[in-house]
């Protein structure tokens, strides 16, 4: 019971948060049509009654607000489609509140939209912001030579031993058809960065922030070779003739002929996840192999060895971080914030011992990182940023 009672706590809370970022102007659409979404769905009208409340109770009711609007926005609001595409190009006004009145059959509360130009709310314990990360990489060559790959515009950007090195619209790939002499590169994105790759056989990567992956420029032998740390999401070409093999490890191994999965191997985290979104792979660890179906995770905990098979996974929530999405769902507070540090490139000291929290929902990782702390400020997380160092208190 006292589980549950945790988690009702915990969504309540998000969805405070949701409405805090829709009255400040702040939403994403995604975060928009979510908020609306439970608006619709939602059976507790006395929890949206409050919430609604404590908004209208800090504001002063707008001026704009024209009463003639309310009925033709409340069958939108209440349709099952993304209501605030429709709607957003006039940015109707108290749309929340609406779909609330319509739930609970009483009196209006009225929410004050700001304007598109309304700056983001100020938490008194932050002096400064972190603007979130992007698209950016650093590419180690097999002379030791480093390329900045942030800068450079599209177009061939090196060949080595007849392998031409492609760069375009934020992806590397590779051209095998002249090569000549094998040579091996690693592609390092930092904290605070992403970047796509196509390695020599067409397979697609996407590497998230503070990972490292180690290629051939072109692919000889048996089979497909590559080593992994951190996290990537990969998409292998399929030749059934060479298996592609991602090394995370000198103990594991990940083992694939086509097929979409996610890799998490980060250094100061304690498991090692694969999960499988399609076709199949084979995780081998200290010699024993484990067969993954889609949908399922495997995780590996570095010390033991000890292997744990996850058989309904939300794959989407996996590859979040891929779709520009930093997904919180069921995730303990030190790992929301190792998240958090890898993309904000930010440290983080703990003052205490961490609450055992565990959080629900996502937010866009467009935003800034003073949006994020909101979300943390909300769920009864104090902490303190200096600079680009954040303190975690109790």
């Amino acid at each position: 019971m006292s589980k549950r009672r945790d988690c009702i706590v915990e969504a309540k809370e998000y969805y405070r948060f949701l409405l805090h970022r829709y009255y400040n102007g702040t939403a994403t659409a995604a975060e928009e049509e979510e908020l609306f979404a439970a608006l619709r769905a939602d059976g507790e009208e006395e929890e949206w009654t409050a919430m609604i409340s404590e908004l209208h109770a800090s504001a002063a009711p707008d001026p704009a607000y024209n009463p003639a609007l309310y009925e033709a926005t409340i069958d939108q609001i209440l349709q099952p489609v993304a209501v605030t595409r429709q709607i957003s190009a006039y940015r109707w006004y108290y749309a929340a509140a609406a779909a609330v009145l319509l739930l609970i059959g009483t009196g209006a509360y009225l929410m004050r939209q700001h304007r598109a130009n309304t700056p983001a709310p100020v938490l008194a314990a932050i002096t400064t912001d972190v603007k979130p990360g992007k698209n950016g990489a650093v590419l180690t060559l097999s002379d030791g030579s480093r390329v900045v790959l942030d800068s450079l515009h599209n177009g061939i950007i090196s060949t080595q031993q007849g392998t031409k090195l492609r760069l375009h619209n934020g992806q590397l790939s590779y051209d095998a058809s002249g090569a000549g002499t094998v040579s091996y590169n690693t592609m390092t994105t930092p904290r605070g960065r992403k970047f796509q790759l196509q390695l020599p056989d067409g397979t697609h990567v996407w590497m998230n922030a503070a990972s490292a992956i180690t290629y051939p420029t072109a692919f000889t032998g048996n089979n497909r070779s590559v080593t992994l740390s951190g996290e990537a999401y990969f998409e292998v070409a399929s030749n059934a003739a060479l298996p592609f093999i991602v090394h995370i490890n000198n103990e594991t191994a990940v083992e694939v002929l086509g097929t979409h999965f996610n890799i998490s191997s980060y250094h100061d985290e304690n498991n090692i996840s694969t999960t499988l979104l399609e076709g199949a792979v084979q995780v081998k660890v200290k010699e024993q192999a484990r067969r993954l179906l889609p949908g399922q995770q495997l995780d590996i905990n570095k010390t033991s060895g000890v292997t744990t098979l996850n058989k309904q996974i939300d794959t989407l929530a996996v590859i979040a971080w891929k779709n520009g999405t930093l997904n919180f769902q069921d995730k303990k507070l030190t790992t929301v914030i190792s998240m958090i540090a890898r993309w904000y490139d930010i440290d983080v000291v703990y003052e205490t011992t961490p609450p055992d929290v565990t959080f629900v929902g996502e937010i866009g990782s467009d935003v800034t990182l003073a949006s994020v702390l909101t979300f943390l400020r909300e769920s009864g997380i104090h902490f303190r940023l200096e600079g680009r160092k954040l303190i975690v208190g109790s």
